[in-house]
């Protein structure tokens, strides 16, 4: 399985995947007809994600970016192996800290939570 993620500016986003959570581009479609990201696919985690620009047209499916949503209707996990570091980076390229660290009493032991530039929320866990 395979995660689609919608962003208003999907360029910026996935620069901030890369820099923020040290996420690996495997490739970038441009739209020739609007210069919009069409298609792009990213490594992160040990997962394949794809990503595109919040088109018009995807709304007859119900599908948009959290931007238009006003929010978002998922949240992603990923697990770090340092938690202050990863949330340190993140915060550095842009994301915006909606929790900070925490121990918790269920399986993921320490998380943090943050939402990324274009919206999408992220808990990240680890040591």
């Amino acid at each position: 399985m395979n995660i689609y993620l919608i962003a208003g500016d999907a360029a910026k986003a996935l620069d901030f995947y890369m820099a923020g959570l040290g996420a690996e581009e495997i490739t970038r479609w441009i739209d020739p007809d609007n210069g919009k990201i069409g298609h792009s696919e990213f490594k992160l985690g040990g997962q394949h994600l794809f990503l595109a620009d919040d088109y018009d047209s995807m709304q007859a499916l119900g599908v948009a970016s959290p931007a238009r949503l006003g929010g978002t209707s998922l949240t992603l996990w990923l697990a770090v192996d340092d938690l202050e570091a990863a949330r340190d980076r993140a915060v550095a390229a842009g994301a915006r800290l909606l929790a900070d660290i925490e121990t918790t009493g269920v399986a993921e032991g320490r998380r943090c939570r943050l939402a990324d530039p274009a919206g999408h929320v992220w808990t990240l866990t680890g040591k």
